[in-house]
């Protein structure tokens, strides 16, 4: 097989599996909000208040539905916890335990963003979560510009923030 062959084959198969990819986000997060975000307003772990509302006057926030016992939220949780130092981050910990158990989790990972505690899961069922991690980032104006279920790299996130402060213009 020569050169440019295989290299034309390399191309389909990253192509196939780039579409693949897209393809399973899409079905897992086909039931998540769309248009105006619903409200979150709940304690996070340490009980302090959290509005999503409040923070959107702000500009844009990523939301982190993610479990201790999943293994691609060990992959995505880093990199959340990176951008939650230059961008706003909510995370909801789904049926992870008491908070007490979850901030160990997270001190014990090194992860810095806010959480909410979401024990039995109706948090997430309220917002249509059917797998994790899932990824919604909120705009300015409260509306959810994407929403993107299973793995996520850390720069892919910074542009769906990115986007969701140009996109409407703020």
């Amino acid at each position: 097989m020569n050169i440019k062959g295989g290299l034309r084959s390399l191309v389909k198969f990253a192509l196939l599996a780039v579409l693949v990819v897209v393809a399973v986000s899409w079905y897992h997060a086909r039931s998540m909000p769309k248009g105006q975000a619903p409200d979150l307003l709940a304690p996070d772990i340490n009980g302090l208040p959290i509005s999503l509302q409040g923070m959107t006057q702000k500009g844009p926030v990523l939301i982190y539905f993610w479990a201790t016992w999943c293994g691609y939220c060990r992959v995505v949780s880093p990199a959340v916890s990176d951008l939650s130092k230059d961008y706003q981050v909510i995370s909801v910990a789904l049926q992870s335990g008491t908070p007490d158990e979850v901030a160990a989790y997270q001190q014990e990972h090194n992860l810095k963003f806010r959480t909410i505690n979401d024990p039995s899961g109706a948090l997430s069922a309220s917002w249509g979560l059917k797998v994790t991690p899932t990824i919604a980032i909120v705009d300015s104006s409260g509306e959810v510009s994407t929403v993107t279920a299973g793995m996520a790299s850390r720069l892919g996130l910074k542009a769906r923030l990115w986007w969701a402060q140009v996109g409407k213009g703020s």
